[in-house]
């Protein structure tokens, strides 16, 4: 059972759609810009597939999490081809 709407889950995806540039946020920025609190938003980047979080970056000690869809179309190259070799997206 999740503890989360998916009214809450598009929000989240819609706030990552919204980003030009910097598209890797951390939990609370992602809270703050969608007004979800920390603890549901954590779940939703957790439990669906929509979303993954960096291995390597972090944003003042906090991990990073970014939408796939992002990552497709605004990552560049090599991080994608270092994510083909992990076998993962980042």
């Amino acid at each position: 059972m999740q503890d989360y709407t998916e009214k809450q889950k598009q929000q989240i995806v819609s706030f990552f759609e919204q980003q030009e540039t910097d598209y890797w946020k951390t939990v609370d920025e992602i809270s703050r810009g969608t007004n979800i609190d920390t603890a549901t938003v954590f779940k939703i980047l957790s439990s669906s597939g929509n979303f993954a979080r960096s291995s390597y970056r972090l944003k003042a000690g906090e991990p990073l999490f970014t939408s796939r869809k992002q990552f497709r179309n605004k990552a560049p190259f090599v991080d994608k081809m270092i994510g083909i070799f992990k076998n993962r997206i980042d």
